[in-house]
């Protein structure tokens, strides 16, 4: 019941505020979130929604579009984590392990990534950001044993049911050498195949291979059409990355 719940509140919470293809949880991990859909979030959290809840306190832990604050990103992961909805326990957890506005306690943030990972491991073929949440639980060991194997794995699920973010964080591995063999002509790869389906993240980045010369060849121009695509999107990074060429 909570899933089905979740699913259709992100997919109203999607539908109301024009977007097309991309999904709230994609603009809340993208940075480009509109206000227009955080109002509406508001007037659903306001209601008691639980993942209306949990996405306003992405809001407020990153300050998208109301001002930074942490305690009330607690405050709205801890309403949306009573109700088990995953994501929110998740975030919360994350909290409770770097002491972001709330007195940091490992105990607790173990007590609720291991409930984030029994949801996340209940959903693994019904939604594409189910193995993505997995995969970074074992990447960094929340709730789980450090598997970066098990990790790769889940980000390639989360890839081939459509997960553009999970490309993203491959390809880092892969620019960075973290977990895997360090591999810029791969990095480029996988951020092309984001980047190709919309993903603002993957775009920039891919601007900056081409902008620094990692992977690919220096070219100020494709790097400058790749800013655009990301900026046109509203990713505020992009637009800095613009005025600095």
């Amino acid at each position: 019941m909570t899933r089905l719940f979740t699913t259709f509140c992100l997919a109203a919470i999607v539908s109301l505020c024009g977007a097309q293809t991309a999904t709230l949880e994609d603009s809340l991990t993208w940075g480009n979130i509109t206000s227009q859909q955080v109002e509406y979030i508001m007037s659903k959290a306001a209601m008691g929604h639980s993942t209306a809840q949990y996405a306003l306190g992405r809001c407020y832990f990153n300050g998208y579009h109301v001002a930074k604050d942490r305690y009330k990103a607690v405050e709205m992961y801890g309403a949306a984590a009573e109700k088990e909805q995953s994501e929110a326990l998740y975030y919360l957890g994350f909290c409770y392990k770097y002491g972001f506005g709330v007195v940091k306690s490992d105990a607790r943030a173990t007590q609720l990534f291991q409930k984030a990972v029994k949801w996340f491991e209940a959903d693994l073929e019904d939604n594409n950001y189910a193995p993505f949440y997995l995969a970074m639980c074992y990447n960094y060991g929340f709730g789980v044993e450090v598997d970066h194997a098990k990790s790769q794995q889940l980000y390639e699920k989360a890839a081939i049911m459509g997960n553009s973010q999970a490309l993203v964080n491959l390809a880092l591995d892969y620019q960075h050498g973290n977990n895997v063999g360090k591999d810029l002509a791969k990095a480029v790869e996988l951020f092309e195949k984001a980047a190709e389906v919309g993903n603002p993240q993957a775009q920039l980045s891919l601007g900056y291979c081409y902008l620094d010369g990692e992977g690919k060849p220096v070219d100020r121009v494709k790097a400058r059409e790749w800013f655009q695509k990301a900026a046109d999107q509203g990713l505020s990074a992009a637009e800095k990355a613009l005025q600095q060429m």
